[in-house]
């Protein structure tokens, strides 16, 4: 018998080193994942599982040529951290290129003495920047997935996701920001798993991405060189414009605690969306597509607390789009499927509202926009060409 106990506290005690070494490995713990790919630009995202120096490695398909980029601000690259953001200028468009990580552990950082530990270089990823000749593409868009890793799988695999070229979130991704860990285990890893590290997703913030301790964090881990968190982008002929909602009930809501002002943040992007409808960049895309979380046709009754953002944007922004020859808009938030006519509601286009069930893909090509969307046990909800 104490031979057999002997055995038993040998045996845990060597689970527990083994434990404990696995968590002082030094590797990349999340990502890369791709963000704000442009013709000439790209960031890549990643963290380490021990506070590290870390940077890009880059190279143009066929070329023998490697080129190291570093996150750098004020003359010192960025150090002793275990979240990574490091983005590549002076890309050429419509082209190849792969990329690795490399990183080295940092142990100990004093004034005059660094001492590096483990050093890591990962695999070559490869992804193509965007070709502003390009005509048309395939767009995936889902929403409040709400932390649902496994739906958010199958729904990118019952879109086909594998061909599209696109991918956009449009928020409520996570129910709540609650950690670092969140955004990783709610949607970032399962995009890094299937597409992220090859292809960009963007984000577009939903009211529950603002809640929680670590949602002033949420610019970090999708960052744009704008600054802002809502914004548009090309992609050949497609303008894709990325509205940010905030919360959907007033600021003077008890459960804010005074610290949120998003009636003042809709009308500085509501400013910011009446120089961009005026730009050459909107004006000459053949197709102009809207994400915003919240739906802009519905009639919102107004005496719901709930309904305050909602009806904000709507008044703010709408008439604005209504003006620029939007072809489409896709949104979700109400967790309910609906589509909408143009003119069903004030809107001058047709609008796409996802259920928290529900993706949409989109195959634009030949002037035409065909939307499918579906749900998650592979029912087609509607299938539409404008």
């Amino acid at each position: 018998m104490k031979r057999f106990y002997l055995t038993a506290t040998l045996a845990l005690w060597g689970l527990m080193q083994l434990a404990a070494q696995q968590q002082d490995l030094f590797t990349v713990s999340h990502g890369p994942y791709l963000q704000e790919v442009t013709s000439d630009r790209a960031t890549f995202v990643f963290t380490t599982s021990l506070p590290s120096f870390s940077f890009i490695e880059l190279k143009a398909e066929g070329s023998k040529e490697v080129k190291r980029y570093y996150h750098t601000e004020h003359g010192l690259h960025d150090a002793n951290t275990t979240f990574h953001s490091v983005s590549a200028g002076d890309l050429k468009p419509g082209t190849a290129y792969s990329y690795r990580i490399l990183a080295k552990e940092m142990r100990d950082f004093q004034p005059y003495k660094v001492v590096f530990g483990d050093s890591l270089a990962s695999q070559w990823y490869t992804f193509r920047t965007v070709d502003p000749k390009r005509k048309g593409g395939s767009l995936f868009v889902v929403s409040d997935v709400h932390n649902n890793s496994e739906q958010l799988e199958t729904l990118l695999n019952l879109c086909d996701y594998k061909t599209c070229d696109a991918f956009f979130y449009a928020g409520d991704m996570m129910s709540y920001m609650e950690s670092e860990e969140t955004p990783f285990q709610a949607f970032i890893d399962t995009s890094v798993r299937m597409f992220a590290s090859s292809v960009p997703f963007d984000m577009v913030r939903g009211n529950h991405e603002t809640r929680g301790k670590w949602a002033r964090h949420y610019p970090n881990l999708f960052p744009q060189s704008s600054g802002k968190i809502y914004g548009a982008r090309r992609i050949g002929d497609i303008m894709v414009v990325m509205l940010d909602c905030g919360e959907d009930k007033p600021d003077s809501t008890p459960v804010y605690a005074g610290l949120t002002d998003f009636d003042s943040y809709r009308s500085e992007q509501a400013e910011w969306l009446s120089r961009l409808v005026k730009t050459k960049e909107f004006k000459s895309a053949r197709y102009r597509i809207v994400i915003s979380h919240f739906p802009m046709a519905n009639v919102f009754p107004p005496e719901k607390r709930g309904n305050h953002g909602t009806n904000d944007l709507k008044a703010k922004m709408l008439p604005i789009l209504n003006k620029a020859n939007i072809d489409l808009m896709v949104s979700g938030h109400t967790h309910r499927f609906a589509y909408h006519e143009a003119g069903s509601a004030g809107n001058a286009f047709p609008v796409i509202v996802g259920s928290n069930q529900s993706a949409t893909r989109l195959d634009i090509a030949d002037g035409n926009i065909k939307a499918k969307v579906i749900d998650k046990t592979g029912k087609v909800l509607l299938e539409k060409t404008f």
